[in-house]
């Protein structure tokens, strides 16, 4: 099983202001890895970390959910 960290647009109602991404981990079998979250055919969400803030800096939630999803690859590289 290899794992990767994948990232998307998230769809947010009117009332939110700024850009908002999904984060989540994905683990698949095949040589290639998918092209999008949601391809269930080859894929598999193991951690999905839902709608992020994109913000300026390192310190916004969309950085901090993609730290923690790389460290997530890592232990489950690690482990396998």
């Amino acid at each position: 099983m290899k794992y990767i960290v994948m990232t998307s647009a998230a769809k947010m109602p009117v009332g939110c202001w700024g850009r908002y991404r999904n984060v989540a981990v994905v683990a698949y079998k095949s040589d290639t890895p998918p092209r999008t979250i949601r391809n269930t055919r080859t894929a598999q969400i193991v951690l999905h970390y839902g709608p992020q803030h994109v913000g300026r800096t390192e310190r916004c939630a969309y950085q901090r959910a993609l730290a923690k999803a790389r460290a997530k690859v890592e232990e489950f590289s690690a482990a396998s």
